[in-house]
């Protein structure tokens, strides 16, 4: 389960959009929460629906630092490293995402399905050795 939302101050949601249909589409259920979402409605969504990512999405580079406010709030909550962060939006990079905290950068919405596919299959295989 992922959930997914444009980063506060920023209103695009074409590629967010598309990545939660293909995630839809690859047997993911996604929460969308849509454009300028605060680090609350992040918040109270991964409280609600206890998701296993949380995909944050930035088309404006003045919009890409709110990534680390949300990122530091999941780490103040004691919950960042119960939820997988996968961040993308045209302007950003992996360099970006890494220093922002996630744990990966998707360039498109393809990249985000194995992504989120190849992080569940890890899951999988831990708790198969446990």
């Amino acid at each position: 389960k992922m959930v997914i939302g444009t980063v506060k101050g920023d209103i695009h949601d074409i590629g967010k959009n598309l990545v939660a249909m293909m995630l839809e589409g690859a047997g993911f259920e996604v929460v969308n929460l849509g454009v300028n979402t605060g680090v609350e409605r992040f918040l109270a969504a991964i409280e609600e629906h206890q998701p296993d990512f949380l995909g944050m999405s930035a088309l404006l580079t003045t919009t890409m630092p709110y990534m680390k406010v949300v990122i530091e709030a999941l780490k103040t909550k004691g919950i960042r490293d119960d939820i997988v962060v996968l961040v993308g939006g045209a302007p950003l990079n992996e360099e970006f995402a890494m220093a922002v905290g996630a744990d990966a950068y998707c360039r498109d919405a393809a990249v985000a399905v194995e992504t989120a596919k190849a992080f569940m299959a890890r899951r999988a295989n831990r708790l198969a050795r446990a």
